[in-house]
This record gives structure tokens, sequence and C-alpha cells, in this order.
């Protein structure tokens, strides 16, 4: 260090010895084994001492309250931070030595000694590699930005990125990640490539906006600015720093001097020289707060120099050059000093220097070769493609990660919220159930209450309700026996009243001698004992509505064996199931048996040949009745279809087979068969066949 800085030390070494003792206070213990280390501490002696590390922590502390921004307190701040140093390495704490280092590099790189810088961050760096910390970010960020003022571009771009991975890495998104993005951007910015430059400032912009870091924000707007006016774009430059300069309070002279830097840049490039010329003034008025040597000084120059090559002035231009190389050199600014090349060659051209022009336009090229040179541009381009595609490869697993991530994470809402709805479900459920519950348990204490009123009501009732009853079923027994023996008394009369007529066709006969006019009486009188024997079985028989048909056909056929002369040789074969049909279709089917016998009588048969007549009635499959009248004779005569709609009989059974709802047909093969298909029914209107009949002759 300096010596005209001893005495400051000296003393800032009592404030020291002052925090120590209160931190020796809390440890009686080894107080009086103190006091010889600080006695020797005050008179700067290298001593072995006892807690090296709490006296470190105090030199860190107390190089804390120093300002970075004060040439004076930068040298105090470094003078402390290299006292701790080597108090962590004697007490064998690495990280905490490792940060003291990280903090002197970056103060060495505020003061301007970037060799210095540079050897002090690698040595962070082995440290923090040795003990493996992760955070790296702040450590690659600073070396990139060193290397960068340096010149070494590739070296800076590498140690940019890697800052850059490891905060994505380390998911830092504090105001670190700010300063790598806007350091990271400066290293494309003295490259040339001002595009991505504008992108890693914009990315710093956007963490200092989220933050609402004002000290950031006047930083990182100027650098937007600059770029801006190097992508040929001076308003949009000027816009902003105007807008900075109303929106911020800008209090510290750094910041004044980036503003009426940029400003002076934006009004030469638009060629307005008397305002560029009010912020160049402002600048050599703010250029006296700093010393010499101190970084503010390169802004300066810069908007100086350019605004007296803009209005030509020549001589300023060589003067302010000289004392730009001088700044340059005793810094190690590269890439500055390279500008400043150009701008004295340009100066001494203009002024005829020739000679001192070509000396400084062969250092110019020599710098560039060796900056910018062909490999070096390849080998950061090569650096930015791989960057590039490991950015892609990381973003391409990061967003996997992030999907798989909300997939697990819907998944895990879609459980939480049918869980919800099956709790919510069953409490809805239960509360229903416990409503329905309490319902019912009062609706039962009500019917008890009733019941036991209304017991004694209905037993009361119920004794007069069973009288009445008993009163009821005497009235109905005897109105049924009253009915049925209507029933049988209208049944006998009908049979009687039948019988009459027969006789009455009788007596009649015996008067004509018409054989025609005798065989249409002897047909009445076979269809009147058909129907009479009907109701004769039901007269006769236990009811008075159901008909046994197997019974009666066979009543019915004995009738035509002895009405009939001459049938000895004719036999009946009688199929005849359980069947039992009620009145209003046993009748019908008693007269299509009279028609069908009659008819086999008279055409089957001749006089004296013998045959069989079968008559089947039985249920069918689907619940139909199946009658079937058969001979086995001659069959019908040949003209009985031009006869047929002459004749009574055959009219006499398709009316009844309409009446019965069925399907009638006569099949002539063999003999005659007439068949005849109906459905039993229990209800039916009755309509007497013969009245169908006179309505179809009429």
């Amino acid at each position: 260090m300096p010596e005209k800085n001893g005495d400051h030390i000296s003393a800032c070494c009592t404030w020291v010895l002052r925090l120590y003792f209160v931190i020796l206070c809390s440890c009686p213990t080894v107080a009086v084994a103190q006091m010889s280390s600080i006695q020797s501490l005050s008179s700067r002696q290298q001593v072995q001492y006892p807690i090296p590390e709490g006296i470190g922590d105090a030199w860190m502390e107390l190089g804390r309250g120093y300002d970075t921004y004060s040439e004076e307190g930068l040298t105090q701040k470094i003078a402390c931070y290299e006292r701790a140093v080597p108090l962590y390495k004697m007490a064998a704490n690495p990280l905490k030595q490792a940060m003291a280092l990280q903090i002197l590099g970056d103060c060495y790189n505020h003061q301007g000694v970037l060799l210095p810088a540079l050897s002090t961050l690698e040595e962070a760096l082995t440290i923090y590699k040795e003990i493996q910390y992760p955070a790296l970010q702040g450590i690659y960020d600073l070396l990139g930005n060193v290397n960068s003022q340096m010149g070494d571009y590739k070296i800076a771009l590498k140690n940019g990125f890697l800052a850059v991975r490891t905060a994505e890495k380390q998911q830092d998104t504090t105001l670190m990640l700010c300063t790598i993005y806007n350091r990271l951007g400066l290293t494309f910015y003295h490259l040339a490539d001002y595009a991505q430059a504008l992108t890693y400032f914009k990315k710093s912009l956007g963490v200092a906006k989220k933050w609402n870091d004002t000290t950031s924000i006047l930083t990182l707007l100027p650098n937007v600015a600059n770029t801006l006016q190097q992508l040929g774009r001076p308003e949009e430059a000027i816009y902003i720093l105007k807008d900075m300069q109303q929106r911020y309070k800008i209090s510290s002279d750094e910041d004044r001097i980036t503003l009426c830097a940029g400003l002076a840049a934006g009004y030469v490039s638009l060629g307005r020289y008397e305002e560029a010329y009010v912020q160049v003034k402002r600048l050599h008025c703010l250029s006296k707060a700093f010393g010499p040597d101190h970084y503010m000084q390169d802004q300066i120059y810069n908007a100086v120099i350019n605004y007296f090559l803009a209005i030509k002035d020549y001589n300023n231009v060589k003067w302010y050059g000289q004392l730009y190389e001088r700044y340059c050199k005793k810094g190690g600014y590269a890439r500055e000093l390279l500008n400043d090349y150009r701008y004295l060659f340009r100066a001494d051209s203009a002024l005829g220097n020739y000679p001192d022009a070509i000396v400084y336009y062969q250092q110019y090229k020599l710098l560039q070769d060796s900056l910018y040179g062909e490999e070096k541009t390849r080998e950061i381009v090569q650096l930015q493609m791989q960057y590039d595609i490991e950015k892609k490869d990381q973003d391409l697993l990061l967003k996997e990660q992030r999907i798989q991530i909300l997939t697990r994470q819907g998944l895990l809402q879609k459980s939480d919220l049918q869980r919800a709805r099956l709790e919510g479900n069953v409490i809805i459920g239960g509360t229903l159930m416990l409503v329905v519950l309490l319902i019912l348990g009062y609706n039962r204490y009500q019917l008890k209450q009733n019941v036991n009123r209304q017991l004694q009501l209905q037993q009361h009732e119920i004794h007069e309700q069973h009288k009445s009853l008993h009163v009821l079923l005497c009235t109905q027994r005897k109105l049924v026996a009253e009915k049925e023996w209507l029933v049988k008394e209208i049944h006998h009369r009908v049979r009687d009243n039948l019988q009459i007529i027969m006789r009455l066709l009788n007596a009649q006969a015996a008067h004509l001698d018409d054989e025609n006019a005798l065989a249409a009486i002897q047909e009445s009188r076979h269809r009147m004992q058909a129907i009479s024997l009907i109701h004769q079985k039901l007269y006769l028989s236990g009811s008075t509505a159901v008909v046994d048909m197997d019974i009666y056909i066979r009543e019915l056929v004995a009738y035509f064996k002895d009405s009939f002369a001459g049938l000895q040789q004719i036999s009946f074969d009688l199929q005849i199931a359980n069947v039992y049909l009620e009145v209003c279709q046993a009748v019908p089917i008693g007269l299509i048996l009279n028609e069908a016998i009659t008819n086999s009588f008279k055409y089957a048969f001749p006089a004296g040949s013998e045959g069989t007549i079968t008559v089947n009635l039985h249920h069918s499959a689907d619940n139909n009745v199946l009658l079937v009248v058969k001979d086995n004779g001659k069959g019908l005569p040949a003209d009985f279809e031009i006869r047929r709609h002459a004749s009574m009989g055959i009219v006499l059974m398709e009316t009844l087979s309409e009446q019965l709802e069925g399907k009638l047909s006569v099949k002539n093969k063999d003999g005659v068969t007439v068949v005849m298909i109906f459905k039993p029914q229990h209800t039916r209107e009755k309509v007497p066949g013969l009245l169908k009949l006179v309505n179809k002759t009429a």
C-alpha cells in the first residue's frame, strides 16, 4: 500500500481493536491472552492471533463502511480486505478466505488495477473449486468483466457464459443475475456485437425493474442508450436518457457523468453541437470530482474527444487523446487504448503531423490484430455457438422438466379436486341423511301419536264395516243365487222356445210337397237343435256361461245320427281336446259344425256308400283354437264354386267366422276339409250371429 495511507490505517486499527474488544468481553477466559495481541496489533507487527477469524471478520466489517465510489474510501476498503485475507487463511476457513479475495478483486477492478484484480479473483476461484462451492456465478462474472477490460474477450465470454449457466442452475433470480447480464452485454458491446449486447442489457434491466433497484436501473439505461447509439438510433437513445432524468432522482456524480456522456454522444450523432457542448462542459466540471486514473474518466474522455472530432477541433482532440493514452496505459485498458490510437491518428492526419500519424496507425493495427484477430474472432464465434447450443439444450431440458412438473401438479390438483368433491359430497350426503333421519324420526313420533288416537276409531269403524260386510255378503249370495236361477230359467225358456219353433217347422213340413222347402225346413231344424242343445247343456250343468265342447260335440253328433236315415255306414272320428268356450263362441261353433256335417251327408257319401267324418277341436301352438271337419268322401260337386254364393250354409259359416274374428277355409282334396281358426275370448261383444246373417242377406 502507499505510505501516505499509513497514518489513516493506524487510526483504523484503533477502531478494529475496539470492536474486537467487545467480542472478547463475551469470552473472559481468554481476555488476558488477547491484551498482548492487541498491543502487538497496534504496533503493526505480524503476530499469531489466537482467534484470527474473529479479527478477520472485524476487518471485513470495517471495510464495508467505506464508500466504493470514493477514491479515498476505496483505498481504505482495499487495505481492510488485504488484512482480512491472511487472517482467514491462518484460521483455516477457506470459504471466508475465498469470499474476501472475491471482494478484494472487485475493489481492485473498481480502482482500475486489472492485473492484481485478475490474479486475486483467480485465486478465489481456485479455493472455491477446492471446497466444491456451488454458487460460482459471482466470481465468474467478475473474471469476465476483468478479462473484457483487458481485451481478452474469448476468456471474458467464456466466464460470462459460465456465470449465466451457473446462475440459472442455482435458480438465482437476485440482483446478481442483473449484474451478470449487464457485464456479458458489455463484453458483446466491446466486441461490436451490439444486437447481442442490447439483448443482455434488456434482460438485466428486466431483473433490475423486478427488484425495483434504482441504482442498477440508472446504470443499465445509459448502457441501453449507448447500444442504440451504436445501432444508428440516436433519437431513441436520447429519449431513454431524458426519460431517466425525469423519472429518477440522480444524486451521484457517476450517474451524472453517464447521463451527460450519453446525451453528448446522441447530440453529436444528430449534429446538435450546441446541446452537445453543454453536456461536454458539464463533464469537464464533473471530472474534477475524481482522480485522473479513476475509471469514470473513460466516459469523459470518449465523450469530449468525439465532440471535438465532430466540430473538427483537432488540437483539443490531440490534447485529450494524449491524456487518454496515459490513462489507458496505466490502467491496462486495451480496447480503450485502441480507440484512442484511432483518435490520435485522425488528429495528427488532420494537423499534418504525418510521422506521428503513421506511428499511431501502426500501433492501432498491432493492437487491433491482437484484440480482434481472425483467429480470436473465430474462437469467439465458436464459443458463442457452443453457448447457444448448450443454452438450447438446457432450455429443452428445462421445458421437459417444467412439463413434467406441470403434469404432476395437474394430476395432484385433479386428485385434490376429486378428493375435495368427494369430501363435499360426503358432507352433503351426511347432512342430507341426518336431515332425512330427523324428519323420519319426527314423522314416526307424530305417527305414533296419531296411531294411538286413531286406533279406537279404526277398531270401531272395522267393527261397523264388518257388520255391513256381513250384510252385503248375505245380500250378494242371495243375488247371485237369484241370478243363477234366472240365467238357468232363461236357458230353459230359450230351449223350450226353440223346441216349439222346431215343432212348428215339423208341422209346417207335413203340409208341404216341395222338396226344396222341406230341405230348408229340415236344415233350419238342425240349426235350431244345435243352438237348443247348447242351452240345454247350460241349463243342466253347474256353469251358466261356459260350455264343455267335448260333451257338446259328442251329443250333437249323436243327434245327427238319429236325425238322418241311412247313416249307419258312416262313422265319426272325434278328436276333441279339453276346450271350454263361452256361449258367444260355442253357438257359432255349433252352427259351423252343423253346416259342415250336413254338407258331408249331402255331397260326400252317395246313398249306401261308406265313409268317415273326422271332427278335431284343440288348442294350437299360438293359443288359438283349431276346428277341423274332414270327410273322405267324393268331395264337393264340380259346380260348387258357381253355386257357392247362393248357398245358405256357406254364407252362414262365413258370417259366423267373422263373428268369431277367425279364419275359415274349405279345401277339396281327398274329400272336403273345413278348417276354422279363431282366438278364444271371455269378453266379446255379444252380437247374435243370426242378426249378422240377416244384415248380410238382406
